[in-house]
């Protein structure tokens, strides 16, 4: 269970922190909102799905498990098994969040840390603050949140201007047990066949059609995941500790990794 606080020197001045080795942190995930420049590489590797947030926004997401809370994408030992890791995933223990309550704007985000998260602890690598600044590490991690925030704002844009054109239908998936997930949505072809070329140019012009596109084409990676989670029951730990640490151990800041 995450538990995510601002980061400031009287929480994290004597705490450090570590790049994540494993993906423990999704355990409990199934869906994780993916942001326009890295539609086409998710949408090669997992199933997107139209959903709401717990704020009711309409959000473009990857689907990794096929039961809520659970993760189909995950070995026994924690690796990630798909071709692409979605890139909010890739930022951990750190995430952009709003202020608490009374202490700033609703637009505004701060950095946070997963202050229960097993890469933060006494003993890390890495030290969260150079004096009263973040580290150089941090800041990194800082920038790259702000820039997946913007990304995933006006993707958060294009995907009200599909809703709007009537163009998202529901999304009925079942687990491996006939249990249905709720709420998801998907792009209708047929209804999209149907627009008139200004309300195609619009669409377009928003980046909204990439990403509807993107949906459909995505949905042929299902069956992929339905085995994954069909296997994962019955699947031995690996043996190999070499193969399963092999390009874990850096965050890649790239959209396309």
């Amino acid at each position: 269970m995450s538990r995510y606080l601002p980061l400031s020197p009287q929480r994290f001045g004597e705490l450090r922190w570590q790049r994540f080795r494993d993906y423990r942190h999704t355990l409990g995930i199934h869906l994780t909102p993916v942001a326009a420049p890295e539609v086409s590489a998710a949408a090669a590797h997992l199933p997107l799905a139209f959903a709401r947030d717990a704020q009711g926004k309409r959000l473009l997401c990857a689907l990794s498990g096929l039961r809520e809370g659970v993760n189909h994408c995950l070995d026994a030992r924690q690796a990630w098994l798909a071709g692409y890791t979605p890139a909010l995933l890739r930022a951990h223990p750190f995430r952009l969040l709003p202020p608490p309550q009374g202490k700033g704007e609703a637009h505004q985000r701060v950095l946070c840390v997963d202050i229960d998260s097993p890469w933060v602890g006494p003993d890390g690598d890495q030290a969260f603050l150079d004096g009263e600044r973040m580290s150089p590490a941090v800041e990194e991690i800082f920038q790259f949140l702000g820039q997946l925030a913007q990304h995933l704002a006006r993707t958060e844009q294009a995907v009200a201007a599909l809703e709007g054109a009537g163009l998202l239908i529901p999304w009925k998936i079942e687990d491996e047990q006939g249990q249905a997930l709720h709420g998801l949505q998907r792009a209708d072809e047929t209804s999209l066949a149907k627009l008139g070329a200004e309300t195609l140019a619009e669409l377009h012009r928003q980046g909204a059609l990439a990403l509807a596109y993107a949906q459909m084409i995505s949905t042929h990676q299902l069956p992929a995941l339905q085995i994954r989670a069909r296997q994962l029951e019955n699947q031995a730990p690996r043996e190999d500790l070499g193969d399963f640490f092999s390009g874990q151990s850096d965050l890649q800041f790239d959209f396309n990794q």
